[in-house]
C-alpha cells in the first residue's frame, strides 16, 4: 500500500484536491481534522493541552474553548512550538492507527491530507508528497473571503506557514492552482492517470 501526502498552505486548494480524491472513492485521512476529532471533553488530547496551557482553556463542561486556546497557542512562535510538542505524538498515533486499518482492509492507495507534513514527523508516513501551490496574493484573497478576516490577518496567517519554496523543496510532486477550481480538479485527475511514482509538476 502507498500513502500519498497532500499538503499546501492556507488558501492553496489543498483541501479541494483531497476532497475530490475522497469523492472518487480513495481513502483520505484528514490529518488536520484529526485534532478536532481528538479534542473531546476528558480525552487525553484535551488533558494534555490543559496541562500545557491551563485548565481554563476548557469551559465548565470540559469542552475546549477554541478562541482561548488559539490566543495562547498561536499568538507567538513559542506558543505554536508548545502546541506542536503536545499534540504531535497523539495525532501521529491516530494517523498510524488509521493507516494500519486501511492496510488490513487491503487498500492499495491512501491519501494523507495535512497542512504540516513536510519537515514534520508526518512525512515519514508518506511514500510520495504532492504539494498544492498558489500565488501568495491569491491565497490571501481566498483566506479573506473564506474566513472573513482582514488582509493583514490573512497575510500574517500565511506568513506563519511553509512558503512555496519550502513546499517545492520538500515535495515529490507539485500541483499548481493558478486559475479556478475546475482547472485544479482537472490537474488533480491527471495526476491519477499516470503511475504514482512517475508524477511530475503540473502547472
Amino acid at each position: 500500500m502507498k500513502v500519498i501526502g497532500i499538503t499546501g498552505s492556507s488558501g492553496s486548494g489543498k483541501s479541494t484536491v483531497a476532497a475530490h480524491y475522497a469523492a472518487l472513492g480513495y481513502p483520505v485521512i484528514d490529518g488536520d481534522g484529526i485534532s478536532r476529532e481528538l479534542a473531546v471533553p476528558g480525552s487525553p488530547y484535551v488533558k494534555a493541552l490543559q496541562q500545557e496551557f491551563g485548565e481554563d482553556i476548557c469551559d465548565a463542561c470540559g469542552a475546549l474553548e477554541r478562541r482561548v486556546m488559539g490566543e495562547r497557542a498561536f499568538a507567538t512562535q513559542e506558543g505554536q512550538r508548545r502546541l506542536t510538542k503536545v499534540t504531535t505524538p497523539l495525532i501521529y498515533a491516530e494517523i498510524q492507527r488509521r493507516i494500519e486499518r486501511y492496510r488490513a482492509d487491503g487498500e492499495t492507495l491512501v491519501f494523507l491530507d495535512g497542512a504540516l507534513i513536510i519537515g514534520t514527523p508526518f512525512a515519514a508516513f508518506c511514500d510520495e508528497i504532492i504539494a498544492v501551490l498558489a500565488e501568495p496574493e491569491t491565497q490571501i484573497a481566498r483566506i479573506m473571503a473564506r474566513d472573513k478576516v482582514s488582509k493583514e490577518a490573512a497575510a500574517n496567517r500565511l506568513a506563519r506557514q511553509p512558503n512555496n519554496q519550502v513546499l517545492q523543496q520538500g515535495a515529490t510532486h507539485c500541483l499548481w492552482n493558478l486559475t479556478n477550481k475546475e482547472d485544479l480538479i482537472c490537474k488533480a485527475e491527471k495526476l491519477l492517470e499516470r503511475p504514482i511514482n512517475n508524477l511530475t509538476s503540473i502547472d
